[in-house]
């Protein structure tokens, strides 16, 4: 009934692949900028002490950290995840691969690793493991790396120059 309303079809025919994979990409896209600025609202003093710093008890996050957080955020954090097929909605085909998906990567960012076979190191402006850790490293304070995504947001915004600063510094450090 709520796919309905939101315009999702339910009946054949099924998607095309060109049309799963616009829409798939246009969800990514939506949901990465709606969630860099909840992500960051949730970096505030106060929401960062009444709801995120539960999801930043991993320091150096796993995998399983990926949905661990306040109830409050999972509903907040949840709105971005919808507002891509709320926006542009398609078949429910297209709905549940993105979550799917959507999870998935999830899941990969929060890992700890660049996993040697994950399709997602030849996305441009993927953020992954490595740029989501820092976020992480840095924890209660930081102000940077916000995307859940993709690195375009940060960087527009500048909230990647810590980041930045930290991978020169481990660059020197290889090179000596």
């Amino acid at each position: 009934m709520l796919l309905q309303w939101m315009g999702i079809r339910t009946s054949l025919p099924l998607p095309s692949l060109s049309e799963v994979f616009w829409q798939i990409l246009v969800y990514f896209i939506i949901e990465d900028f709606s969630n860099y600025w909840i992500h960051r609202m949730l970096h505030t003093n106060w929401a960062y002490k009444k709801i995120h710093r539960v999801h930043h008890e991993y320091t150096a996050p796993i995998g399983l950290a990926a949905p661990y957080s306040h109830w409050a955020e999972t509903l907040i954090l949840g709105i971005p995840s919808f507002l891509g097929p709320a926006l542009v909605p398609g078949h429910v085909v297209t709905f549940w691969l993105w979550f799917i998906l959507r999870q998935l990567e999830s899941i990969e960012t929060h890992s700890g690793y660049l996993l040697p076979w994950t399709p997602t190191k030849y996305i441009p402006f993927y953020g992954g493991a490595e740029f989501h850790d820092y976020h992480h490293f840095v924890g209660e304070h930081s102000k940077s790396n916000f995307a859940s995504i993709f690195t375009y947001c940060d960087y527009i915004y500048g909230t990647n120059k810590g980041y930045r600063s930290h991978k020169q510094v481990l660059e020197k450090a290889k090179s000596l």
